[in-house]
């Protein structure tokens, strides 16, 4: 279902239900608010709280991000720790984004101190809309309106807003939650993805251009670089950005969101009297980063092994992906022991995690995701439960540091092994289990990333020559 409606202007906005999700609702705001946000017509996305006519304090740091991600954003690095967390510590942030679907270029105001230049797409008017956005960003930069300038697994536009940065004399700062290029070509060169030859051309020739610009121009340039892991940051040294302007922020969690004493134990009779394994995450199979093919096997043999267990498929999934899923399953025999829960809210999603004996996180070791954080493990750890992996550089370290686990190879009979041991001592399995919270409180919550970048901001403020 598509957020937008196809109008071109004025009260065009994403599905209110979407914004409900992420905390905010549709309002009406004054024309006086509405014209100093740049919104057109006398309505604005905003928060709970009415936009103020007058401007946030001038004390505020000002920081501005080109992003990849699409709008509305959703992923919790961006909600969570920007949104959220900086935003709380008194940041006033100013988004550039595409909108995920066909739609007018305008500005979506979140609060006093968020808002979103949303680039639309969909029919010229709209794209040349979006040009003026940006001509208006760029103004703004240039006339030193920002103490920050950021890009966000950006690219060849990135080149565009460092040297907008240079020449206002403002930090500039990359931030790569994700090697897009290296994606990028990865799906280029996939043969099972349907994408026609001109276009696969097209996507290698735009990997070879952009990583001359971004690794050879600007994250030389950059004044700092954020990175999604120590493995991403070494990986960024070898290819000869300096070490110490690159901050290791990985993928972390709000823990007053992901707390067990605030979550009740899902209601579910197939849960009781019986050993509760749980895999949280989409369920493509046809995704190679899922391999949750491993742990359907290994259900089967812990089942065979004499333990009493389902396991609980915590998220959404296709029926042509639940229908192979179930395939294997009842290859191995286990396909009565499966549970699909589907997409659920937060809190009862949490409740399942609450029941589960052990928590699984299957993770590939390739080029790409070898650099990755896995999310799911540290809400698994933030939940208090005791969790089975595979040796990745993330989750060994998190699970080395934390005790709240077992470390195994990527083979259904490695987690099999790791699982049984587990269930056959469910008083060590809960001790591991306790480490988890305290640990995850205080080295991967966004409350103590937002710390961390906040300093780094700061040191950048002072530092950079106005």
């Amino acid at each position: 279902m598509s957020l937008c409606n196809e109008k071109e202007s004025g009260e065009h906005h994403p599905g209110k239900d979407r914004f409900a999700e992420l905390g905010m609702t549709l309002e009406a705001v004054s024309q006086r608010a509405a014209d100093k946000a740049g919104a057109s017509g006398l309505f604005a996305v905003s928060s709970k709280n009415p936009v103020r006519d007058d401007p946030a304090s001038g004390a505020s740091p000002r920081l501005f991000c080109v992003a990849k991600d699409r709008y509305p954003a959703f992923r919790v690095d961006v909600t969570e720790l920007f949104s959220r967390w900086l935003v709380g510590a008194g940041y006033r942030i100013d988004w550039l984004m595409a909108r995920a679907a066909p739609g007018p270029s305008e500005i979506a105001i979140a609060s006093p101190e968020e808002r979103t230049f949303v680039l639309g797409a969909g029919s010229i008017r709209a794209r040349l809309a979006g040009l003026r956005l940006i001509g208006r960003i760029a103004v703004a930069i240039l006339r030193g309106e920002y103490d920050i300038v950021q890009a966000r697994d950006r690219s060849t536009s990135s080149l565009l807003f460092l040297l907008l940065a240079k020449l206002a004399g403002r930090p500039f700062v990359y931030w790569m939650s994700w090697p897009m290029l290296e994606g990028m070509l990865c799906r280029a060169r996939d043969p099972k993805e349907a994408i026609p030859t001109w276009r696969r051309l097209a996507m290698r020739a735009y990997v070879t251009v952009g990583k001359r610009v971004l690794y050879n121009i600007v994250l030389q340039a950059a004044d700092h670089v954020f990175a999604q892991s120590p493995r991403m940051k070494v990986e960024l040294v070898q290819r000869g950005v300096a070490a110490q302007k690159i901050t290791p922020v990985p993928m972390g969690v709000s823990v007053d969101r992901f707390n067990p004493s605030n979550v009740a134990p899902a209601d579910d009779r197939r849960l009781d009297g019986r050993n509760v394994l749980l895999y949280m995450g989409y369920m493509g199979t046809s995704l190679p980063g899922r391999r949750i093919d491993v742990i359907l096997r290994a259900l089967g043999a812990v089942v065979r092994k004499g333990h009493d267990a389902v396991l609980v498929l915590l998220g959404d999934s296709r029926p042509t992906d639940r229908d192979a899923l179930l395939d294997l399953a009842r290859a191995e025999g286990v396909a009565d022991r499966l549970i699909f829960t589907g997409h659920l809210p937060l809190a009862q999603a949490l409740g399942y995690v609450r029941r589960a004996d052990v928590c699984l996180s299957p993770c590939p070791v390739d080029p790409i995701l070898v650099v990755g954080t896995p999310t799911k493990l540290v809400e698994y750890l933030a939940m208090g439960r005791p969790v089975v992996a595979n040796d990745h550089p993330d989750q060994r370290e998190v699970l080395e540091a934390s005790g709240a686990g077992l470390v195994t190879d990527l083979s259904s009979e490695g987690f099999a092994e790791a699982i049984a041991i587990l269930l056959s001592d469910k008083t060590a399995a809960e001790s591991m289990a306790v480490r988890g919270p305290p640990w995850v409180t205080a080295h991967r919550s966004y409350a103590v990333y937002a710390e961390l970048v906040s300093s780094v901001y700061s040191k950048l403020i002072r530092v950079t020559p106005r």
